[in-house]
């Protein structure tokens, strides 16, 4: 909680500096809202806005992260006696995401208002990751016999929830090749990449460590290959099976304008570790399968 971060945009220059001198006296730093904030912080939970309802720019592009479930923007909205936009929050999509309460009443609950929407914003993970692994039984069951059916429907809701427009799961099959297995182009399913130290996916399971790339044709660790990605960041990180090296899971094109970063590798493996025991359970087929096909020979 001392890491938490409040940004706020409050027109009241006095009331601003007594809710900064509060926040301040709690060990919390303080921020003026800017645009990075709603776009890219609030992925994670060390944060709160303060916004005053006559900011209706600010709050309308806070609504429109918080409008999906996978975000949890938390909120403290306050309104003046005589504000016109009072019922603001009573439109959003998620209440709960919100905390509405009277300007000059806030600075006696400020504290503890601030750690409630802490609190819900960290339990909302919790919730989302919940939903996911919901999503991932309902795709098993869906497609019990197209494992590649099955990931494509996940990678959807991985890529949404990781704020990256294209992604790709490459799986290392029984005989040691790496196999597109789920690719948001679809064509490319199916495909081997061969082993080459110069390979991003190579690269990864031969270190077996992530790699984030900023510039792809300035980066001297790789093969120029700028062509497949119309934004030149990407995230490659590996899969793992048991503590073994199992695949690599691909994301680029990211939505907002900070780079791929250690939150959305930490979200990443998050998505894995649900979806590990659904791997588990492919890998097994696959080697029941072989078995049945060398005995029949």
């Amino acid at each position: 909680m001392k890491n938490l971060k409040i940004c706020t945009a409050i027109r009241n220059k006095d009331i601003e500096d007594e809710i900064i001198k509060i926040i301040e006296n709690e060990g919390w730093f303080h921020s003026n809202v800017n645009i990075d904030d709603i776009v890219n912080e609030h992925r994670s939970a060390n944060q709160v806005f303060i916004v005053e309802d006559n900011y209706s720019q600010i709050l309308n592009l806070i609504e429109f992260h918080n409008s999906s479930f996978l975000n949890f923007v938390p909120v403290i909205v306050l309104s003046a006696a005589d504000s016109k936009c009072k019922d603001w929050v009573k439109g959003v999509k998620f209440p709960e995401k919100y905390f509405h309460t009277g300007l000059l009443n806030f600075r006696l609950i400020a504290p503890q208002t601030i750690r409630t929407m802490t609190a819900l914003a960290e339990a909302n993970k919790s919730i989302v990751l919940g939903r996911y692994g919901n999503a991932a039984a309902m795709a098993f069951r869906k497609f019990p016999l197209d494992f590649r059916a099955f990931l494509a429907e996940m990678l959807n809701i991985s890529l949404d929830i990781l704020y990256a427009e294209r992604g790709s799961i490459m799986l290392l099959n029984e005989n040691g090749n790496l196999v597109i297995e789920a690719a948001t182009k679809k064509f490319i399913v199916g495909m081997e990449v061969p082993q080459c130290n110069e390979s991003v996916a190579w690269t990864v399971i031969n270190t077996m460590k992530p790699i984030f790339v900023e510039n792809i044709d300035d980066d001297p660790r790789f093969k120029k290959s700028s062509s497949n990605y119309s934004k030149d960041y990407f995230m490659s990180l590996p899969i793992f099976l048991n503590k073994k090296i199992a695949g690599v899971f691909n994301l680029s094109d990211k939505m907002v304008s900070l780079l791929f970063d250690n939150e959305d590798y930490e979200r990443a493996n998050e998505l894995l570790a649900v979806l590990e025991p659904y791997f588990c359970i492919n890998k097994l087929t696959n080697y029941v399968r072989t078995l049945k096909n060398s005995t029949a020979h």
